[in-house]
């Protein structure tokens, strides 16, 4: 559907507007997430879920801010028209599965309507094992699933689709990828926490770089690590001490401690602080002190309270 058959009906809000926290009647919109299941560990991070429906939103308090993240995507809605909001308007994705590669930049979403919407989180190089996914094909994108992927993953699509809640969807995604990973992927005695799963891939995508250059010149090499995994060494790790501080940040402010952030600059790796707030911008599209106020105060923030 073209974005501008919305128009007349729903304009969509300035994607900077500010939303309070909302909360109406004693009730609010329920954010869930669900760590990966056993069968999914070391593939899978997480399922996140968002449900409006029950809850009367203005228009922007049903923005959503994104920051620019390694991970791959797989995403469905119920009742939801959601789409992209850049400098030119609202863009409607057109289909009710989407998938989408790593972000370099932080976006904005959008509905005009209430409904509920599911993000099943991967790491890149399991995403590609699992869906034979060409991470340069999504990277920077959202697509249809159906389009990316192929028919075969239909009865995927349509599974999450009709599932009911939460549960079901958790139970969907088990069912019709355990099997498939433990084939094509196995896994390993642990997994580290959901704060260190992004650092943790990327050492190991470090390491492959290092076994590389051994037989490979400087230049091969980079093309190697972009080509496997749609980005240079130093982006991922700039995305991952980035995400880094956002945890240190919320671990000061619910322990009543101040923003220092000078000081959490040096201590999460950034050479000053004003690498740091040229990072953080690049990543989440405002400075420190501004996404901190809005990290707490807008109800469009919500995935940022929830993954962080």
């Amino acid at each position: 559907m073209a974005p501008d058959s919305h128009d007349h009906l729903h304009p969509c809000p300035d994607p900077l507007a500010r939303s309070p926290r909302a909360c109406s009647e004693g009730k609010a919109p329920l954010d869930r997430l669900y760590l990966a299941p056993a069968a999914l560990q070391d593939a899978m991070l997480a399922l996140i879920s968002r449900d409006t429906s029950h809850v009367a939103l203005s228009d922007a308090q049903r923005l959503s801010h994104f920051p620019a993240s390694p991970i791959v995507t797989l995403s469905w809605f119920h009742g939801l028209d959601a789409g992209l909001v850049d400098a030119r308007g609202w863009h409607p994705f057109g289909a009710r599965v989407m998938i989408s590669g790593s972000q370099s930049h932080s976006l904005v979403a959008w509905a005009p309507t209430g409904g509920r919407g599911y993000m099943a989180c991967f790491l890149p190089d399991a995403a590609q094992a699992l869906f034979g996914l060409d991470l340069a094909t999504v990277q920077d994108r959202f697509l249809p699933a159906h389009a990316v992927l192929g028919e075969a993953w239909r009865p995927l699509f349509d599974a999450l689709l009709a599932a009911a809640d939460d549960a079901t969807a958790l139970r969907v995604l088990e069912a019709q990828l355990g099997k498939r990973w433990r084939t094509v992927q196995g896994r390993s005695a642990e997994r580290p926490s959901l704060r260190q799963i992004g650092r943790h891939w990327v050492q190991q995508l470090a390491w492959k770089a290092y076994e590389w250059r051994s037989t490979h010149s400087e230049r091969q090499v980079e093309r190697r690590i972009k080509a496997f995994s749609g980005r240079s060494l130093r982006e991922w790790q700039s995305l991952v001490r980035t995400e880094g501080m956002f945890f240190a940040a919320r671990e000061r402010y619910e322990n009543g401690q101040p923003f220092d952030w000078a000081t959490l600059a040096l201590d999460e790796g950034f050479s000053d602080q004003a690498h740091m707030s040229r990072v953080t911008r690049q990543i989440c599209g405002f400075p420190p002190t501004e996404f901190a106020n809005r990290y707490i105060e807008d109800e469009s923030f919500w995935i940022y309270r929830l993954w962080v």
